[in-house]
């Protein structure tokens, strides 16, 4: 025998159903090949033993580091 939903689990399930819908963005190949290349200068830059972030201002600017 079916027995009938909760209040509280249509609630879960209604509010579960969108899921991170709000929070979706959609990338861009630009944006993505920008990603790369932040994560490959992260990647040799930590396998040479330099720091990371770099200290230097201009390379900060440049991959737009805070």
């Amino acid at each position: 025998m079916i027995e009938p939903k909760s209040p509280v689990h249509e609630y879960l399930a209604r509010i579960g159903s969108r899921g991170g819908k709000a929070s979706r963005r959609e990338l861009t190949r630009p944006h993505a090949k920008w990603m790369v290349a932040i994560r490959e200068l992260k990647r040799a830059t930590l396998k040479s033993g330099d720091p990371w972030p770099p200290q230097d201002p201009q390379l900060r600017k440049f991959i737009k580091l805070k």
